[in-house]
């Protein structure tokens, strides 16, 4: 019996979530630094078209997941951004902003659920893994973002240096600088959070995004450690 045949469906399962994950990678990495700096420059085809490549790739791979939390999560964001479609055509206003990014911040965290689970899982590491823990560091990056907008919305001095009206595109592509900035702890100073609850998001990232990687980075060796034992 060759090994197609002897493969059980759990196996194929995770190796299609592994290539699904490899492709979400390169996706989200070109989308992220070069369509959205283009889109910025008024460029605006690659991301629209990455965005539309991004939505079906997030959705298969939480269905082959078989999560029902990241399914819960998915579901969620598609009825928020179903709402907001409705809203924009319907009776435009701020409220079909606002629930587009809950629509991405929920999207973004139905994945990482799937992500989580596949790179803490036990087992040996694979270069799957790194990439699964690479594709989670951006998403932590861009559920930010969304928050940072939602922020802005309410409250369009929360942030210093930033122009009160700007098209939206401009919008993301800056609350995006400062999201990977306070996640790195690089902190530039051009944009700063002067909003209460601006500044206390910032700092929970800043935690998160230090955190994440102490704990990544002790799970990686002690699943290196358990899988030489074996």
């Amino acid at each position: 019996m060759n090994r197609a045949r002897s493969a059980s469906p759990s196996t194929i399962n995770a190796n299609l979530r592994n290539h699904a994950l490899t492709a979400f990678l390169v996706l989200e990495s070109l989308l992220l630094f070069i369509g959205a700096p283009l889109s910025a420059m008024g460029v605006h085809f690659p991301l629209f078209l990455g965005g539309l490549l991004v939505g079906p790739l997030l959705l298969a791979i939480v269905i082959i997941s078989h999560s029902t939390g990241a399914r819960l999560l998915t579901l969620m964001a598609m009825v928020l951004a179903a709402g907001g479609i409705a809203f924009r055509i319907n009776h435009p206003s701020p409220m079909s902003v606002w629930l587009g990014h809950l629509a991405v911040i929920a999207a973004f965290l139905g994945i990482s659920v799937v992500i989580v689970q596949a790179v803490f899982a036990p087992g040996r590491i694979t270069h799957h893994r790194i990439e699964g823990a690479v594709i989670l560091y951006l998403n932590i990056a861009l559920v930010f973002t969304s928050i940072y907008r939602l922020i802005q919305e309410l409250d369009p001095e929360a942030f210093t240096h930033i122009p009160a009206r700007q098209v939206e595109v401009e919008a993301m592509s800056n609350m995006l600088y400062f999201s990977f900035t306070t996640l790195t702890s690089t902190g530039f100073g051009e944009i700063l959070p002067v909003d209460p609850f601006a500044r206390s998001m910032a700092n929970l990232e800043s935690v998160v995004g230090q955190l994440y990687l102490a704990i990544l980075l002790a799970r990686l060796v002690t699943m290196h450690v358990e899988s030489r034992r074996h």
